[in-house]
């Protein structure tokens, strides 16, 4: 936990001001995470909006320090924002226009005397840092999921989420959509989302579909490695059952629906997680290989037996992501499997 760092660990509070802010990363003594250009046009806004009344506030910036180096734990944007105001002033004084210089100038004195705290902590480990990053991040704002799953050790699914996502070639040949929350068909072919990912993983590791809420305290019966393996063979043999290259493509694969692919993810784990290693593994394969038949193309009439609509420009049948419509597929390919 945060406090748990936060009480253990050297800390101190210091200021700097924004012209030494910006002179420290210049010289390459502040090292800033992931840039959120958005986050920072909005700061950048904020402080041009203010600056005239001189009524800006910002809560102190959190790094950790290393070396003589400082590293941004949380803060990066409103940095960022603060070295963008700079060259914007520096443009300004070198302009033409006698106002812009005049503003530039006014920006350039006050940015000189407006000091910004920061809170140092000393002794942290890379791990400890990126903890405390989500942690921030998360009370009372939202991080991508994306960092959620990189940084977030406490959290199993996370974990392997994290490995599968960088270790797994077929997948990422297949495409997983780490931008967007949602993958939406037709026009993004990439295979999943990582929330989607996330998903199916949660699944292997519990046996059932979970929401976000529910995963936080799991009792594993294998080992991570273990769980990994199955992971990426269960793959294997899904990209054998369709190409890699194409099965996001909903103009051809119905495996780029969602709850199709949730009910292959169930129909191939049912019931197994009480075995032992060896024998999950044996009866995930054989599963998976007995769908050799199945036509798996958006065009298959047998897709229009289950609950869905048709929408969108091309009227193609989208299947609804119910608990029973996921439970019907997955009865159905229990017969095809068979």
């Amino acid at each position: 936990m945060i406090t748990d760092i936060i009480f253990k660990k050297q800390q101190s509070i210091t200021s700097y001001t924004i012209e030494e802010l910006e002179k420290m990363y210049m010289e390459g003594r502040v090292e800033l995470r992931e840039t959120n250009k958005l986050q920072v046009r909005q700061i950048r806004r904020y402080i041009l909006d203010n600056a005239h009344e001189e009524r800006i506030y910002f809560p102190p910036i959190v790094a950790y320090k290393k070396d003589g180096k400082l590293f941004i734990i949380d803060g990066t944007q409103r940095i960022r924002a603060f070295i963008q105001l700079y060259e914007l002033i520096f443009k300004g004084i070198k302009s033409d226009n006698h106002q812009e210089v005049k503003n530039a100038t006014r920006l350039m004195e006050m940015m000189k005397d407006t000091q910004i705290a920061i809170q140092i902590f000393e002794g942290l480990s890379e791990k400890e840092a990126n903890q405390m990053y989500v942690d921030f991040n998360t009370k009372g704002k939202k991080v991508a999921l994306s960092k959620r799953i990189a940084f977030d050790s406490r959290n199993e699914i996370n974990k392997i989420t994290n490995m599968v996502l960088h270790n797994n070639t077929m997948l990422r040949v297949a495409g997983v959509e780490t931008e967007k929350r949602a993958v939406i068909r037709p026009a993004n072919k990439k295979f999943i989302s990582l929330s989607q990912l996330r998903q199916i993983i949660s699944i292997f590791l519990t046996g059932k579909i979970m929401n976000g809420h529910e995963d936080k305290n799991m009792e594993l019966s294998l080992q991570i490695d273990e769980y990994l393996e199955l992971i990426h063979i269960w793959f294997n043999e899904l990209f054998d059952l369709y190409p890699a290259d194409t099965i996001g493509d909903y103009e051809e694969s119905m495996l780029a629906s969602f709850p199709l692919l949730l009910a292959t993810v169930m129909y191939a784990l049912t019931g197994v997680e009480e075995l032992p290693y060896q024998e999950r593994k044996s009866l995930i394969v054989s599963r998976m290989r007995g769908l050799n038949g199945v036509d798996w193309s958006r065009t298959n009439p047998i897709w229009m037996n289950f609950e869905g609509s048709k929408r969108g420009a091309y009227k193609y049948f989208y299947l609804d992501s119910n608990k029973k419509n996921i439970d019907r597929m997955t009865e159905w390919l229990k017969q095809e499997g068979r």
